[in-house]
C-alpha cells in the first residue's frame, strides 16, 4: 500500500482534535526547514558578494610610462614608475614591476600615461633595427661634429636640439637657426640612450630626424656653413624662426651693363670734325652747297673701257680705249 494513503488512512481513524495537532505539527516542521534552507541560501549570496566587492576593492600593482617611449627604443628605468590601481582596472597582461620593462626593446610606441604590458616589448634576444626608429615619411641626415658645436657631448639619443648655422668670419660672420626641434637618433654610431648614465660621450657625428623638407635645407647648410647644436630640454618645444643658409650670405653686385650696350645709336651720334673748322664754329659749306657737316659723295666709277688684240706675227698686243 501506498505510505502516504496508508498515513491518511491513519489519520482519519484518529479523533479531530489529534489530527488537527499533527497536521500543525508537521506544517511547523515544513515551515522550519524552508525557512533554514532560504536562510542558508542568503548567508551563502551574502558570502559570494563580500567576496565579490573584496575582489573589485582589491589593488594590484602595474607599471605606467611617465614618458613617451618610441618604437624600437631599449626602455630606460627613468620613464617607468609602478603605480596601485583597483584589481578590476588592471590588463590582463599588465607588468607588475618596473624592472621586467627596463632595458627592454619597445616593441611598440609607448605613449606617456600608458599602462606598460607584455605585448608592448620585444622578445628577449630580439633587437629592432635601426629603421625602426624612422617613423614613417621622416628621413635620417647625418653630420659632424666637433667638442664644440656638439654640446661637448652631452647629446644623447632622445635630445631635442636646435641646429645654427655660421657664416663669414670677423665682423661679417653671421649666425641663424636653420632647423627647430629636431630629434636626435643617434650620436656616431650609437642609437640607444644607456639607461642612468650620466657621463657625456663624445662624438664626431650626430644624425637627426627630419621631414623631406628639412633635409635639403639641412644638406644645404652642411654644404655652405658650420653647423652648431644647442640642446633643449627634454620639455621645451617652443619653436623658433629659421632661416635659409642662403640668406646669411651677401648678396651679389648687379652685373654692369656693357659699355657697348651704353652707347647711343649711331643715328644720334655728331657728325665728324671737317679739318680746318674751328672748335665749336660753323663748318665751312662746300662747294656742291652742301652744309660742313654732311660728308662729299663719293667719285662715280669710271667707264668700262673696250679691249682691242692687236696682232703681229706671233705676238699679241691688247688696247684698252674707253667706251664711246
Amino acid at each position: 500500500m501506498n505510505p502516504l494513503r496508508a498515513l491518511f488512512l491513519s489519520l482519519s481513524r484518529m479523533p479531530p482534535a489529534l489530527m488537527l495537532l499533527i497536521i500543525i505539527g508537521l506544517a511547523v516542521l515544513v515551515t522550519m526547514m524552508v525557512t533554514g534552507r532560504m536562510s542558508q541560501q542568503e548567508q551563502e549570496l551574502e558570502a559570494k558578494k563580500k567576496d565579490l566587492e573584496a575582489k573589485m576593492s582589491a589593488k594590484g600593482k602595474v607599471v605606467y610610462a611617465i614618458k613617451d617611449i618610441p618604437e624600437g627604443q631599449t626602455i630606460p628605468s627613468d620613464a617607468l614608475e609602478e603605480k596601485e590601481i583597483e584589481q578590476s582596472k588592471i590588463p590582463q597582461d599588465a607588468l607588475t614591476s618596473g624592472s621586467l620593462a627596463a632595458g627592454r626593446v619597445a616593441k611598440y610606441g609607448i605613449s606617456q600615461g600608458q599602462i606598460v604590458s607584455q605585448h608592448d616589448l620585444a622578445p628577449q634576444g630580439i633587437s629592432l633595427g635601426f629603421e625602426s626608429r624612422l617613423r614613417e615619411g621622416m628621413r635620417a641626415v647625418t653630420f659632424a661634429v666637433d667638442n664644440n658645436s656638439g654640446v661637448a657631448g652631452f647629446v644623447t639619443p632622445e635630445s631635442r636640439v636646435d641646429a645654427y648655422a655660421m657664416v663669414g668670419s670677423g665682423a661679417e660672420t653671421k649666425v641663424a637657426p636653420v632647423l627647430s626641434d629636431v630629434e636626435v637618433i643617434a650620436v656616431g654610431q650609437m642609437y640607444q640612450k644607456q639607461p642612468g648614465g650620466t657621463a657625456a660621450v663624445p662624438a664626431n657625428s650626430v644624425t637627426v630626424l627630419v621631414s623631406p623638407e628639412d633635409a635639403g635645407k639641412l644638406i644645404k647648410s652642411i654644404s655652405a656653413s658650420k653647423l652648431y647644436l644647442t640642446l633643449r630640454n627634454e620639455k621645451d618645444h617652443t619653436p623658433v624662426a629659421t632661416v635659409d643658409v642662403i640668406s646669411l650670405f651677401a648678396k651679389a653686385p648687379e652685373k654692369q651693363a656693357d659699355d657697348l650696350s651704353a652707347l647711343p645709336p649711331p643715328s644720334a651720334l655728331p657728325p665728324p670734325p671737317v679739318p680746318g673748322a674751328p672748335d665749336g664754329g660753323d663748318l665751312p659749306a662746300l662747294p656742291d652747297g652742301g652744309m660742313g657737316g654732311e660728308l662729299p659723295s663719293a667719285a662715280p666709277p669710271p667707264p668700262p673701257l673696250h679691249e682691242i688684240e692687236i696682232w703681229s706675227g706671233s705676238k699679241k698686243d691688247v688696247l684698252s680705249v674707253p667706251k664711246s
